[in-house]
């Protein structure tokens, strides 16, 4: 039994909605290291090494939907125009329901053609949806370690919300983890809403 499952299920209460800062979700989980004991008997001949984390939605769907009265799954990320991406939103949307917000990224000419910086930063986005759905959710749960945050948390908490925080270990700002309710690190729910893939070799 995970135990942190079990607090978290504790802890939530009333009407959920859940909001995904994506770029920082899924920086900070392939960043996680794979535990050979956690690498799935179809990938057990390749080395940890070789593999990653990565956030499987479907689980994490399934997941927060059975953990609580969840009305809400609102994504934001950056719209990369690919083929590939385009179907990825597209199932997200249409498959799981999500709320999608997206934009086009920033390139800034602060790095090489080799190493671009590109952004797409939703802090203003979320805190603006955040707060015109007061009236909507009982708790509060956000994936994203950012410091900007801190202010959103503070602010829904002086409203009687309960607000919950999700991020990692060197990927969460410290400011966060004070102003909220609670705090998780993602690593203590790999099984429940992550999977490991082989990385993608560059060519």
């Amino acid at each position: 039994m995970n135990t942190y499952v079990e607090k978290l299920k504790q802890v939530l209460k009333g009407r959920v909605v859940v909001y995904i800062d994506a770029a920082n979700l899924e920086r900070s989980v392939q960043d996680m290291w794979v535990n050979p004991k956690d690498i799935p008997d179809s990938l057990k001949h390749m080395e940890s090494g070789l593999l990653r984390w990565n956030v499987d939605y479907q689980k994490f769907n399934t997941f927060f939907k059975s953990s609580g009265d969840c009305q809400k799954v609102s994504f934001y990320s950056a719209a990369f125009n690919t083929e590939s991406h385009t179907k990825f939103l597209y199932f997200l949307k249409k498959s799981l329901k999500f709320k999608l917000e997206t934009k086009p990224l920033k390139e800034y000419q602060d790095h090489t053609p080799e190493l671009p910086h590109r952004k797409a930063n939703f802090d203003v986005e979320i805190a603006v949806d955040a707060t015109f759905s007061l009236d909507n959710f009982d708790t509060f749960i956000l994936f994203s370690g950012d410091c900007d945050f801190e202010y959103l948390a503070k602010f829904l908490r002086g409203q009687g919300k309960i607000v919950i925080a999700f991020s990692r270990s060197g990927h969460v700002a410290k400011e966060l983890p004070p102003a909220c309710t609670h705090y998780f690190d993602i690593a203590d729910f790999r099984e429940e809403i992550l999977k490991v893939n082989p990385r993608k070799q560059r060519t």
